[in-house]
């Protein structure tokens, strides 16, 4: 129960962070990261695969609506949903339980490279269903880059809020 009212309180901060304060500010100019998939990528194994799906588009949908992006964050965050799993099974000690993956319990640098992955995939398909165009993409591959480092360092300053409380 405890984890339930988490997530449902992470859903609706990572909302408002990212309607209110993360789309209406550009870092350095250019730059406007994505904190709406923290949540996601904090999920737990063990639930059922459903519910993080459904977790995830609810995430995503509220954003959209809210943002007037026609589906863009919807279809991001469910994609990263599903292949977070495919990403644990592929790096997981062929011994080990799917189930008893941790996130909170993993290494600092298989986290930072976990949310590294996932932050750029967002962040690649956003302006793959933005611009309809891998040209597109290709263009602004140094704007996704630096967006995502930024996007990075920022979920490693909430990791030090949110996981740090988790383990006490």
């Amino acid at each position: 129960m405890k984890t339930e009212i988490k997530n449902i309180i992470l859903l609706i901060l990572f909302i408002i962070l990212q309607v209110i304060w993360f789309n209406h500010i550009l870092l350095f100019g250019r730059y406007t990261p994505i904190v709406y998939i923290y949540p996601i990528l904090l999920l737990s194994l063990e639930k059922n695969e459903t519910f993080n799906l459904l977790f995830a588009f609810v995430l995503g949908i509220s954003v959209d609506l809210l943002s007037n992006t026609g589906g863009v964050f919807a279809a991001t965050a469910v994609a990263i949903a599903y292949f977070r799993k495919i990403y644990f099974l592929i790096i997981k000690n062929p011994s080990q339980n799917l189930e008893s993956i941790q996130i909170n319990k993993i290494s600092s640098l298989q986290r930072i490279t976990y949310y590294f992955i996932f932050i750029i995939f967002s962040q690649l398909l956003i302006y793959l269903l933005e611009s309809l165009s891998f040209s597109m993409v290709f263009q602004k591959f140094i704007l996704i880059l630096i967006n995502s480092f930024i996007t990075l360092f920022i979920f490693l300053i909430i990791d030090l809020f949110v996981i740090n409380n988790s383990e006490n």
